[in-house]
């Protein structure tokens, strides 16, 4: 049984784990990305994608945008680390500094961006483009600012087919199991007199409100916007207890698995939940199906 740490609901922590970053390593080579000269990343997140996309294309400038001011620091954070000068903003930059190129992440709307027309050879949104709600404005967009020939990916694990087979009880026990912990949480915080949690309805995101699409369905979305797809693949991903626990810890997450649960609360809930939900069915690791696709600006 692996220690249950204290609850951070953040991206942070899973996007360290190894099965994530390989996942996200995986994704980004199926093309070739070494003549690529400018970078957007969309739900930038950490910056784990963008410190990959970096690396396969060395001398490559790249511009992050997230729209949670906690995601930016994280990002911009982690690439002052590793000795970037990286900047605040939308701005465009071709500067190099100390050998490196400069870097930009920004705060705001993967759909509003104030970027000029064909700008970026290369545009991602990783592990992101699921929870968009607009996403002809989100696909319109990005091929507005690809330049003719500019690549454009991303991946997901919510879309139809992500779930494989036979695991549906797992997941459907980690909810059932998270609803006991508060539960549980809830008659100890009675008996001693202290608030308890409540849910209430309308306060968050509801669960599921975005359809879960096929491959073909999203080729056809790329189609009608001008980027043909031109690599699909779904990839299998085996998460351990371990990043399985730091994905119930995610309040993006937390706030769409038990909506109207205040998220901290949510997010504690299915971290305490997640390691008892696997050993239950006996499974030693978590498995999800992600979708990978690129297509190319006509």
């Amino acid at each position: 049984m692996i220690e249950i740490l204290p609850v951070n609901t953040t991206y942070e922590p899973f996007s360290h784990e190894p099965e994530y970053v390989a996942a996200n390593q995986g994704f980004a080579t199926r093309v070739p990305l070494g003549h690529v000269k400018r970078i957007l990343d969309l739900a930038c997140g950490t910056g784990t994608i963008s410190e990959i996309l970096i690396s396969l294309a060395p001398g490559a400038h790249l511009n992050g945008v997230d729209y949670d001011p906690v995601q930016i620091e994280l990002s911009s954070d982690r690439f002052r680390k590793l000795g970037f000068d990286v900047r605040t903003g939308f701005a465009l930059t071709d500067d190099v500094v100390d050998g490196k190129p400069a870097l930009v992440f920004g705060c705001g709307s993967a759909t509003d961006l104030p970027f000029p027309d064909e700008t970026f050879d290369c545009i991602t949104i990783a592990n992101a483009i699921h929870v968009i709600d607009d996403k002809e404005k989100l696909l319109k967009t990005i091929s507005r600012l690809l330049k003719p020939g500019g690549l454009f990916g991303f991946n997901s694990t919510f879309y139809s087919g992500s779930v494989p087979e036979g695991t549906d009880r797992m997941y459907m026990d980690w909810l059932i199991l998270a609803a006991k912990y508060i539960e549980e949480k809830n008659k100890k915080l009675a008996a001693a007199g202290a608030p308890t949690i409540k849910r209430v309805r309308g306060t968050t995101r509801k669960a599921f409100t975005n359809r879960w699409y096929s491959p073909s369905e999203w080729s056809d979305m790329l189609d009608n916007v001008g980027l043909k797809t031109v690599d699909t693949n779904e990839r299998l991903v085996e998460l351990s207890e371990r990043s399985f626990t730091y994905v119930g810890a995610y309040g993006g997450l937390a706030e769409v698995l038990m909506s109207g649960f205040p998220v901290e609360e949510a997010a504690e809930a299915l971290q305490n939940a997640a390691g008892p939900a696997m050993r239950g069915c006996g499974a030693t690791v978590a498995p999800r199906n992600y979708l990978e696709m690129w297509a190319v600006k006509s």
